[in-house]
């Protein structure tokens, strides 16, 4: 409530909402709905069970890290919803300009059916953000903020893609990649020599090594140019490698590490929708007489 309140956070909602309602991507969490109830907004998103790239993390650093097959369908489906989000056009066919900024491993989730889908949209950059950030400032996790962004407080498509970079050598190794407490000390850090993944991890090549040191290169016009080019050759290293996938593989690596977990959590969901009967169009269709329009 104290939140909703404040005229920032609710234009950034409305904002949130806005560009929701025009992101339909297999790999991009959909919004369902959006409104505002007796001067509460809402935004229904698409319910996802699975777990987040966090999660993911978290097992890679206490036991070890992913097969290498998982990682690079992960990472480039991401890449693939971010290609299609910067080139992302209004309902007049004008681009959006949009830019994440907040690409983190809690922000990605990879679904109990193998899908990998990229959520939260609330601190991106577009034409259509309803609050103008503030000369200098940052948005975005630290660990994952890109050198460019850290030094101006200004980014581009490009600084996205380093965020993923940094999230893709992390769950290669099972490790954090930066860990600073200040924006100096951050900056500091991503101008240093990077340890490539395979000196962590034995089955990551030094091929595999050169695509994902192209998203991390601290001068963005060297970097990887779009988070698509990113995508293509993720996709080319799997074929070359023999490590194509489909989601169902995924899924299936999913459910052997977190198995017991997810089900118990399905099944308590399934006791919830069949007690009541959950029928979202019908849902949506009670808060739709006591909505308002937002924006």
């Amino acid at each position: 409530p104290e939140l909703a309140r404040g005229r920032t956070f609710v234009r950034r909602f409305i904002a949130e909402a806005r560009l929701g309602q025009l992101l339909r991507h297999p790999n991009i969490a959909r919004t369902h709905e959006v409104g505002c109830i007796e001067g509460t907004h809402f935004i229904a998103f698409e319910w996802i069970p699975g777990i987040t790239i966090l999660q993911v993390f978290e097992l890679a650093r206490e036991t070890k890290p992913p097969p290498i097959y998982v990682t690079l369908r992960v990472i480039t489906q991401v890449a693939r919803a971010l290609q299609y989000s910067h080139e992302l056009r209004d309902e007049n066919g004008q681009r959006v300009g949009l830019i994440h900024r907040d690409i983190a491993p809690s922000n990605i989730i990879v679904g109990d059916n193998g899908v990998t889908k990229l959520i939260d949209f609330g601190v991106a950059k577009s034409s259509m953000a309803m609050v103008n950030t503030v000369a200098g400032e940052v948005i975005g996790k630290l660990g994952y903020v890109a050198p460019e962004y850290l030094k101006t407080g200004k980014c581009d498509t490009r600084a996205d893609t380093y965020s993923l970079g940094v999230i893709a050598w992390e769950v290669l190794t099972g490790q954090r990649l930066f860990e600073a407490e200040t924006l100096d000390a951050a900056e500091a850090q991503r101008f240093g020599k990077l340890t490539p993944p395979s000196a962590l991890n034995p089955q990551v090549t030094p091929d595999l090594d050169r695509i994902i040191g192209g998203a991390l290169l601290p001068d963005p016009a060297k970097r990887w140019q779009a988070a698509g080019d990113l995508a293509e050759a993720l996709e080319k290293y799997a074929d070359k490698a023999g490590l194509t996938v489909v989601d169902e593989d995924v899924a299936a690596w999913v459910n052997q590490e977190f198995g017991a977990g997810r089900q118990k959590i399905r099944a308590r969901t399934a006791d919830i929708e069949n007690d009541v009967d959950l029928d979202i169009e019908q849902t949506f269709a009670r808060v739709r007489a006591r909505t308002e329009p937002i924006g």
